[in-house]
Parts: C-alpha cells; structure tokens; sequence
C-alpha cells in the first residue's frame, strides 16, 4: 500500500466521494434487508484521509435520494473523484448516475470499485462509458496510489480500457494480506442509527446501536453458488486481524461511538480456531457488556468453543445449510453432510445462542421432492430465524459459468424476489410458490410463533424498528415479489466484445 503524506489541511485537500449503492434501488424488493456499514468504503475513506484528500461516503442503503436528488448531491459535493461500488442488479443505474453526473462535470475521473466491477469489469469499461477504470479485488490495498495519480491512469490491480476498445487488466485482484495495517475503522459521518441486522437477534431492550467489522478475510470452501459479487472478500487464503486488533476495534467504538452490538460481517469468522479463542479471553478480560454475533459454517464450531464465545458476548451465530438432501450438498460442493449440519445447529442451541439459518432452492438438478425434503429439515432444525433463497447464478461463481448463457440481463439477479435462471427440475413458477409457501408454514406454526414470543419479541416491544420488521415481512410473504421482465435501467451498448489484454504486473511510477 502507497502512503502520501497529509495535504495542507481539510479546506484545501482535494474532495473524493465514495457511493454504495443499494442493490434494491431501482425496482420493488419485498425482502427486509440487513443494512451494514460499508466497511471496505471505510477503510478506503481513512486511508484516503491520511493521504491528504477529503474523503466523504455516500451510502444508498440507509439514504434516500431519487435519481435527480442524487445526481444534485453529488455534483454539489464537488469531488475531485468519484468511486461507485454497486452489485449485479443496480450496475446500470449506477453508470447512468455517473453519465449524468460527468455531463456536468467533464474533467471527473470516475472509477468503479467492489465486487461487480471487479467481476464483471467489462459492464463498465467500454466506448462511450462514464467509468475511467476500475479498481480490481480488495481495493483498500490499492486506493492510496489511485489518490496518488488523482484517477489520471491505470495502476496495478486494476482494468482500463485499451486504444481498441479492449479491457486491459494490470496485475490480479488485489488481496490485504496485512489486514492490521488497515486504518481503524472510523463511523463519523454515517447516519450510524439507520443500520441495523433484521436476521439476529441481540438480547437488549430498546433499540440496539450495531456496528460492523471485518475482522478476517478469505474463505477456501469450493461452494458453486459462491460469487464474490455476495461474499465480502476475495481470495482462498484466510487473512484475518489479530485478535488484539478485534479486541481493540470492539472497544474503542463501543466507547467512543456507543455501539451496543456488532456483527462480523467475515466469510467465515471461526476458521482459525485459536484466533476466535483469543478474542473471547481478550473481551472475558476487559468485561464489557458487548454482544456480537458471526456468520461462520457449521463444520468451524463445537460445543466448546462455542460455549467461550457466549461467556464472552457471543449472542447469536448464522450458519449457511442451503439444502437438507446429501445429493444436493454434494452437487453444490458444501462439504458437509446432513448430520454434520444438524449436529452444528443442535451444539448453538445448546450454547444457548440465536440461530439463524440460510437455505436455498433452485439448485441444478433439485426435483420438487428434495425441496420439501429441505423444507422438512429446516423445520427439525428449528433456527431462530430462516431465509429461504433460489439458487441465483451471480457472476465469478461456478454456476454461473455453467448457466450464462441462460442469464439475459444480469440486472435481473435476485436471490430473495424472483426466479430469472431456474437450474431445477421445477418450474419457476411452482418454485416460487413453494419458497412462499415454506415461509408461512414455518413462521406462522404454532411452535415457531411462540419461540419468536419467548426469545425475541420481549426485548423487541420497545424497539419501533421490530415493527417495521414484521410489516416488511408480512409484504414480502403475502404481497406481489419483485421486478420480473426487462430493467429499469438500459444495458450497456451493444458490441462486439474485444478481446482482452493482461498486462505484466508493475511497479507504480
């Protein structure tokens, strides 16, 4: 990572705006969602900061702005370069902001940044697009030399577009692999109150001020449906903070910024065993009243570590099942069985911490009996929470290598609304009804309506953002799903795609 000594001071450095936007900007999404900090934004916007630049986040998740309101804002803001991070279903939307945002301001440099545009470089770079380039990988790694040469041209790690029309690529997707040298994560200017987990539960009363870390990175499980356009890193290698540095993090923003609850928004936190082990004794050690909650696979946790994890705030863990039928886990290439995933579940709840689970139908080759077999297990593991997905072939994952040619518009992708590349044995249409169908049998039977009552609503009475929840939810079940048809926004232009270019890695002049 570069380093650029600080500018004159905040009224002279130069502007750079960062922009998420929200995957469910431009059409009708049902699904409640989590809304998370930016964490990679942040770490980018401390570095771009201690290089000499006034770094400002805009982040569409917990902002409202319709299309004119944010082109204003943005040409207001004044940046001196832009970085729009957005996924697969809003990528169009997000190149036409920046067309209209160039129009008014034509010596902006505007690159692309984050997942999709890592994956999918070529939706941004093309005749006539708004995108200068974009930012390959993990881009806190890279972002200070982009500072360093104000966007101006390529730089290791990234993709431009070449004199004839090609995507020229200069090195890899970039990987952190020192992640402690990473700048503390810094919340002042968010509006930190409208972020929130809708899938776990923290025992507290009133509303709960959440915060979010990435405190490791990378994950070596081979899972087909897995595309780092959902994941939050890139790489197999696992690269994770010290414990220390977790420790520390949970602390000072629990201090200093009042956050009652975190979740760790890693692939999978508990994959070095030893390091979560540190981190429970160094929290036991400073006896805080911190709750967090992990995502992690049922195969990276036992009764005992998980029982530490409690003592040491631990509330609740979510866990990725996506099928109850050995065939399917197989296919998929989860790497665990039936048994293995339910002896997991079994050991959380025995620990005595909230259970949320994730599922998935759709899978290639699924037959409608094996769905309800899924269904079925689902309900004999009894998680606090569940969320029920189609098998959505994202680009950069296997599936989608198998199933592109199936994908007309890939602003279409959506996991939780609609079917748009069916890889079952089912119809789409019987599909989706019977995902609804699951929801209302296994949230409105009597056993899992009075565990909701006993284990979450009584802390929730107080808090006016469950009642959203349950209005977001009942929509989602008994309302009309999302989008289906063409997008709201254009494709980008049609063209013979040219051939690309991998240029050597080099060093940054």
């Amino acid at each position: 990572m570069s380093s650029w000594s600080p500018g004159p001071g905040v009224f002279g450095r130069p502007q750079v705006v960062f922009v998420r936007f929200a995957p469910w900007a431009i059409f009708q999404n049902n699904h409640p969602h989590d809304l998370m900090w930016p964490v990679e934004m942040m770490y980018a916007k401390g570095i771009a900061h201690a290089a000499g630049w006034n770094p400002t986040v805009v982040d569409l998740h917990v902002e409202q702005f319709d299309r004119d309101a944010l082109v204003r804002h943005l040409i207001m803001l004044q940046p001196d370069l832009l970085l729009i991070d957005t996924m697969t279903p809003t990528m169009a939307y997000a190149r036409e902001i920046a067309g209209d945002v160039l129009e008014r301001l034509p010596d902006l440099k505007i690159w692309g940044i984050g997942q999709h545009a890592t994956e999918q470089s070529e939706d941004f770079l093309y005749q006539g697009s708004p995108i200068s380039g974009v930012l390959l990988g993990e881009y806190p790694g890279t972002i200070a030399d982009l500072l360093a040469c104000r966007g101006e041209r390529s730089i290791e790690g990234s993709a431009t577009l070449g004199p004839r029309g090609e995507v020229v690529r200069i090195g890899g997707k970039h990987e952190v692999n020192d992640c402690d040298a990473l700048p503390p994560i810094d919340p002042t200017g968010l509006h930190i109150d409208r972020y929130r987990m809708r899938s776990t539960h923290v025992p507290k009363f009133g509303t709960v001020r959440w915060g979010y870390l990435l405190t490791s990175r990378g994950c070596p499980f081979p899972c087909t449906f897995c595309s780092a356009t959902l994941r939050q890193t890139y790489g197999r290698k696992f690269r994770g903070h010290s414990a220390a540095r977790v420790v520390d993090d949970m602390l000072r923003l629990h201090i200093d910024h009042g956050v009652d609850a975190f979740y760790t928004i890693d692939d999978v936190f508990s994959l070095d065993r030893k390091r979560v082990v540190d981190i429970c004794h160094g929290l036991i050690k400073h006896n805080h009243n911190i709750h967090w909650t992990i995502q992690t696979r049922g195969d990276l946790i036992d009764l005992d570590l998980l029982k530490l994890m409690k003592r040491a705030g631990c509330v609740g863990v979510k866990m990725g099942i996506e099928s109850g039928v050995d065939r399917i886990l197989k296919i998929v290439r989860k790497s665990s069985t039936r048994k293995d995933l339910l002896d997991a579940a079994r050991n959380i709840e025995k620990a005595g911490l909230f259970l949320t689970t994730y599922y998935m139908v759709g899978h290639p080759t699924e037959t409608r009996a094996e769905m309800e077999e899924t269904f079925e297990f689902a309900k004999e593991v009894g998680s606090d929470m569940v969320q029920m997905a189609f098998h959505t072939p994202y680009p950069g994952s296997e599936s989608y290598e198998m199933a592109k040619e199936l994908v007309g518009d890939l602003s279409e992708l959506n996991h939780y609304e609609t079917q748009h590349v069916n890889l079952s044995e089912v119809d789409s249409e019987t599909l989706e009804a019977l995902q609804r169908q699951f929801y209302l049998q296994y949230y409105f039977s009597p056993r899992r309506f009075m565990k909701y009552l006993r284990r979450r609503a009584l802390y929730r009475l107080t808090d006016p953002t469950e009642w959203q929840l349950a209005a977001l939810s009942l929509k989602y079940l008994l309302g009309n799903r999302g989008r289906v048809g063409t997008s709201a926004a254009e494709p980008r232009p049609t063209q013979e795609k040219p051939p690309e270019r991998h240029e050597p890695t080099r060093p940054t002049p």
